[in-house]
């Protein structure tokens, strides 16, 4: 931390409803020591080291509450999918990884990367990846519900033509009812990718720490990454230990549901540490466990079937049973919980089993919270989400990415009433902004931007514009209520003092500015602690 004192001048939105604006902050120490007019500020800095004129408006640093940074980081470190436009691309990758890498046993993917980006609109069967790398085994898991594996991947993983469907994961199949290599949900997935050697603690720590400048490029000082596993965890622990953690991060450790559920209690139960132990630049958030899967792959648990798919509903990942007892146990423990449920019909299970739960446990101080809720919560999950004190944490960027596909699929009228962040903020829930990278991207400014123009990618005109919400309301996603769900509104979100000098300058004020403004808006620079790792 630096123990110079700093005063920096400027337009600065301090998202303190106390004080909404200042001219002047000073900081010392890390800290910010005060906020207001300049002749206040200086008169209780005294001496001050540094003087800086901001160009831009000042912010709150920026806080995505749903960003897997450590499997971003990892997607340079694999074959990288993403720019994949069609089956060919993909085999194209594979074959150039399998050579650049020949001592490589495994050749295995990022999971970023998206079917709708393809030319075919399908996933590669086995038989396709078998063309490309048909003498090691070939992994590609996609947006954590979905991976297609090789033919070998498959054998040795002991799945072929009399394995059952998991209970919550289906297993594709082709006209003759041999697997086609495509698995959909971790119970299906998880037996291939437990087989995959895992990269070297030395390459995941490089990845991790090279993709957090990227990050601070982008405005980001926090994340919250959801679902992170011990030897994930361990990662983030070494780069703290050593200082190289430069962007705050709360971890959420995934209940595995593919594991029997003794074992995930026990683990629960056993843990020394509960949510919120650690510091302000590491520290643990809630249990992360999947209700259901994903919209744009089918698996999403609706209350009625697909229109395209008449007899489909979705799946289920945890039974009703697994997750009752999971929830109970983190609430007994001490330990909140983040669930993952996209439909509606996920989203009543989540909020009815919540409901019970408060009956003995009171959930409200705990922070339970619901993780995308995007498709069609009714205004009953609205009111229960408020009365438990249950967060949502939010994508707008998944609206503006995976809305083309989507309006397909169900209309733009349904569409309209996705990611409905008017309603919840109408209903008192507390919500924080994300980008559930690399699922879709991290970069901030496009969620703040999607957030007040309701836009999709590829559409002219915006789909739902009643669930805009303000200038104001967007950038409390991302700062003061990103804070809350991330257990640190002590530490940050607000330019206040007493609490970190954590800030983001953009080019423009993205309270008052066009909506439009957003698209073409950059960062000037980032600061963490008072240090800054961006710009300057």
């Amino acid at each position: 931390m630096p123990s110079h004192s700093q005063l920096l001048l400027g337009e600065i939105v301090t998202m303190d409803p106390a004080q909404p604006r200042a001219e002047a902050i000073g900081i010392l120490a890390g800290k910010i020591v005060a906020v207001g007019s300049e002749a206040d500020v200086r008169a209780i800095l005294g001496a001050v080291t540094e003087t800086r004129k901001i160009k831009g408006t000042l912010v709150p640093g920026l806080i995505d509450t749903h960003n897997h940074m450590h499997w971003t980081g990892m997607q340079s470190r694999l074959v990288d999918l993403s720019q994949t436009r069609s089956i060919a691309d993909i085999q194209s990758a594979i074959r150039a990884y399998a050579q650049a890498y020949p001592h490589e046993t495994w050749i295995s993917s990022g999971s970023g990367w998206h079917v709708v980006n393809l030319l075919e609109q399908r996933y590669p069967t086995r038989q396709e990846l078998d063309a490309a790398c048909p003498d090691r085994p070939v992994y590609l898991p996609r947006v954590g519900h979905a991976a297609v594996a090789n033919t070998m991947a498959l054998d040795l993983a002991g799945i072929h033509l009399h394995t059952p469907d998991p209970e919550g994961g289906k297993i594709l199949r082709d006209s003759q009812g041999l697997p086609n290599g495509i698995l959909m949900e971790p119970p299906a997935f998880e037996p291939v990718a437990r087989l995959v050697p895992p990269t070297s603690t030395t390459d995941q720590e490089l990845a991790l720490r090279n993709i957090q400048k990227r990050y601070h490029e982008a405005g980001l000082t926090g994340i919250m990454d959801p679902g992170v596993t011990p030897e994930m965890m361990r990662i983030y622990q070494s780069l703290w230990s050593r200082g190289e953690l430069t962007v705050r991060s709360v971890l959420m450790p995934l209940a595995d549901s593919s594991r029997p559920v003794e074992e995930t209690l026990a683990q629960i139960s056993s843990s020394a540490m509960r949510t919120g132990f650690g510091d302000a630049s590491l520290k643990l958030g809630g249990v992360k466990l999947f209700l259901d899967g994903g919209a744009s792959l089918g698996t999403a648990l609706m209350r009625e079937p697909y229109p395209d798919e008449r007899c489909n509903c979705g799946i289920q990942v945890t039974s009703t049973d697994t997750f009752r007892l999971i929830a109970k146990r983190c609430a007994e423990q001490g330990w909140s919980m983040g669930v993952h449920v996209v439909g509606g019909q996920a989203i009543d299970i989540a909020l009815d089993v919540f409901t019970e739960i408060n009956e003995d446990i009171p959930l409200r101080d705990l922070r339970f919270s619901l993780i995308h809720a995007y498709l069609w919560p009714e205004a009953r999950n609205i009111q229960q989400a408020a009365k438990l004190g249950v967060t949502v944490a939010t994508q707008c960027s998944m609206q503006y990415t995976f809305g083309p596909i989507l309006v397909k699929r169900f209309g733009a009228a349904l569409m309209a009433l996705a990611t409905p962040v008017r309603s919840w903020l109408d209903g008192g829930v507390k919500v924080g902004g994300g980008s559930d990278s690399p699922v879709t991207p991290f970069e901030p400014l496009l969620g703040l931007w999607q957030a007040r123009s309701r836009s999709i990618a590829g559409c002219d005109e915006p789909v739902g514009r009643l669930q805009a919400i303000s200038g104001e309301e967007a950038l409390a996603l991302y700062t003061r209520d990103a804070a809350y769900l991330c257990f640190s509104e002590h530490e940050r979100g607000m330019i206040k003092t007493g609490l970190l000098a954590d800030f983001t300058v953009l080019s423009v004020n993205p309270v008052d500015c066009d909506p439009d403004a957003l698209r073409d808006a950059q960062v000037l620079g980032t600061a963490v602690g008072g240090v800054w790792v961006h710009g300057a």
